[in-house]
């Protein structure tokens, strides 16, 4: 007797301290989303890619507009160096000056072509395109709806 008296207090004990510390399992108190049709997710999701896709747009337009200015200012540096160069060898006599001509136009145009090459590195790599929704994931049906899908039980063409 004594025995299953201690069995039962240290039980209670037990159950009272488990009560008292332990971990009861809760309701969440939050409400729960209301559940949207794929037609709605898949909605949203092309809506995101739009704006993605317009921004990935305007990202490349100026790109494009940055390396136009590049090459019109690499464009003039070597018309630049072609035209003194020209002007040059019109007062010209001796093979000496001719070649000094030349060098002299030859490290213009390098110099034109490694400051290209740096202004490009400083424009930053491409822009890169959003990705699509997968229309495929989706239910073809769920997202056009029963009416023009089929007619008279026949898959439209």
């Amino acid at each position: 007797m004594a025995q299953a008296r201690q069995l039962i207090t240290i039980s209670l004990l037990t159950l009272l301290a488990l009560g008292a510390f332990g971990t009861t399992a809760q309701a969440d108190i939050e409400p729960t989303p209301s559940p949207s049709t794929t037609a709605e997710v898949y909605k949203a999701l092309q809506e995101q890619y739009k704006r993605e896709r317009d921004l990935y747009l305007q990202a490349i337009r100026d790109r494009d507009n940055k390396m136009r200015m590049i090459n019109l200012i690499f464009k003039n540096a070597v018309d630049k160096a072609t035209t003194d160069a020209r002007i040059a060898m019109a007062s010209a006599t001796t093979p000496e000056q001719k070649n000094s001509i030349s060098a002299t136009r030859r490290n213009a145009i390098t110099q034109a072509i490694t400051l290209r090459d740096s202004m490009i590195s400083g424009i930053g790599p491409m822009p890169t395109p959003p990705a699509k929704p997968d229309k495929f994931a989706f239910d073809k049906n769920e997202l056009k709806g029963d009416s023009k899908l089929d007619q008279k039980g026949k898959p439209k063409r």
